[in-house]
């Protein structure tokens, strides 16, 4: 009987481990949320498991000359209320948007802005070298 427990209670915690470590994991939140344009490059996801939240950091970037679709993306599909707006530098969401998962009911900060640039006029993006997306979800309660 003492095995028969021990071992129920060791497939319990293999399972509750298992299902935080997937609930965790870093990568394409944006493709596995919906269908981004091609153009929308994922490359790099970070874990900041020291910081508030823990969040998983996942960065996207799309050429200038793309960027007014994936702007329509953010509007159409996750939405942003708002389009990007030239502040000083660059160009930019007004802050982060929340969104939340249809599929998996996750919470998800996303943003877009651009690279540094002097271009502060829409018909220039084409001019700009990347516009970058990022999709933050915090794994803990902050």
């Amino acid at each position: 009987m003492k095995v028969m427990f021990n071992l129920g209670l060791a497939c319990l915690l293999w399972l509750v481990c298992s299902a935080a470590a997937a609930a965790t994991e870093c990568g394409d939140f944006l493709r596995a949320m919906t269908d981004p344009p091609k153009s929308l490059e994922f490359f790099h996801c970070e874990s900041q498991p020291e910081d508030q939240g823990a969040p998983l950091t996942a960065r996207y970037r799309v050429k200038g000359q793309d960027a007014h679709q994936v702007e329509r993306y953010l509007q159409r599909e996750l939405g942003l209320q708002e389009g990007l707006k030239f502040v000083c530098c660059g160009w930019e969401t007004k802050g982060f948007i929340s969104y939340r998962d249809k599929k998996t009911g996750r919470h998800y900060q996303i943003g877009m802005g651009s690279e540094e640039t002097p271009y502060n006029q829409r018909r220039d993006w084409h001019k700009i070298g990347y516009f970058y997306v990022t999709v933050v979800f915090y794994t803990e309660d902050i």
